[in-house]
């Protein structure tokens, strides 16, 4: 009778914790999908994309969904837009992502990139790359989005 008992609370246990995992996940994609949708308004609204290649977020002392795509004319451009405001740049000119990739495996061996994004604060149009060293810590790293130069390197050490 109580190997019964702790079975049927076992299997009420993993079908809570199922229903919680399913419920957590169908609310971080909709979230996902809802963000995609309100940044392809604004695309439509405020800018000349016509080719949307990705899209991402960056999060700066001011946060912005990040557009690549290609512009009426094929022009490969990025786009940094909020709710208000909207900033633009050429991606044919900018350092490609390929070139920022191989500088970060040359400067960090051994470390695994989490995230690369066209980040911007102020004037500044960077790319922010995201990645965890071989020692475990986190690193943010700005290499300026046209020269390529590195422009700023955070440091998070880990919490254990």
């Amino acid at each position: 009778m109580v190997v019964r008992m702790i079975v049927v609370v076992i299997a009420a246990l993993l079908v809570v914790g199922a229903g919680f995992a399913y419920h957590l996940t169908s609310f971080v994609v909709g979230g996902r999908s809802s963000f995609d949708e309100q940044v392809m308004k604004w695309v439509e609204e405020r800018t000349t994309i016509s080719q949307v290649e990705s899209i991402d977020e960056y999060r700066g002392k001011q946060s912005y969904a990040v557009v690549i795509g290609k512009n009426q004319v094929g022009t490969p451009v990025v786009a940094w837009l909020t709710d208000k405001t909207a900033a633009f740049d050429r991606m044919d000119l900018a350092v490609p992502r390929k070139n920022v990739e191989e500088a970060v495996a040359k400067g960090f061996p051994g470390a695994k990139v989490t995230h690369i994004v066209p980040g911007m604060e102020g004037d500044k149009r960077f790319w922010e790359v995201t990645l965890k060293d071989k020692d475990g810590r986190f690193r943010y790293l700005h290499y300026d989005l046209f020269s390529g130069a590195l422009l700023a390197s955070y440091v998070l050490s880990p919490t254990s």
